[in-house]
């Protein structure tokens, strides 16, 4: 162990490149990054591509923006997207939460479409192995992302006024669930919550 304190996440990425079996944990990690992020975690060696579209305008609710194709977007291959409004007063605007945050924010019920101007098949499929991860291993790790978590400021496990950031007490769950499907010679290397603080 090292004298550096650790994050959940590094201990959870540690975990992952010690393992017996790396590409699961790695798979696992990625997953977990995705639940917790709302991204895809994109790795050098994929082949994936940004895809193009537009917003196309069939209503103007606002009566600004106009009809027709009125911004230009890229959806990014970790499913985060840009914006960039045409116009005289042109503007950009990133969505982490890519295409379901653009289409939420500016779809107006229908009004505005985003239109795909790259095919889909341009993107890679799905990662292979995945599909190898055992079901009970997938819906141990689905409970922990959705167990409830107490806040670091209060201990309450629902909304309090603090805003206390909980993501070291999510991927401590995590790690909790993760901990029978280790290798046990792995497990004594893994710091607690206490070591890391």
């Amino acid at each position: 162990m090292t004298d550096t304190p650790q994050t959940a996440l590094d201990t959870l990425r540690g975990l992952a490149l010690r393992s017996a079996d790396g590409p699961t944990v790695q798979q696992l990690l990625d997953d977990v990054t995705t639940e917790l992020t709302d991204r895809t975690v994109v790795h050098r060696d994929q082949d994936r591509r940004p895809r193009r579209f537009v917003l196309r305008r069939s209503v103007d609710v606002s009566g600004i923006s106009g009809l027709g194709d009125v911004a230009d977007g890229v959806l990014w291959p970790d499913g985060t997207a840009s914006v960039r409004w045409r116009g005289e007063h042109p503007s950009s605007v990133f969505w982490d939460r890519g295409r379901a945050s653009v289409e939420l924010i500016h779809g107006h019920r229908g009004a505005t479409s985003v239109v795909f101007l790259d095919a889909a098949d341009e993107l890679a499929g799905p990662v292979p192995g995945v599909e190898a991860v055992p079901l009970a291993l997938r819906r141990a790790v689905d409970r922990a992302l959705n167990a409830p978590v107490a806040c670091s400021g209060c201990g309450r496990t629902i909304a309090c006024p603090c805003s206390s950031d909980r993501r070291e007490g999510r991927v401590d769950a995590i790690l909790a669930a993760l901990a029978p499907w280790i290798a046990p010679d792995n497990r004594a290397a893994i710091p607690s919550q206490t070591d890391r603080t």
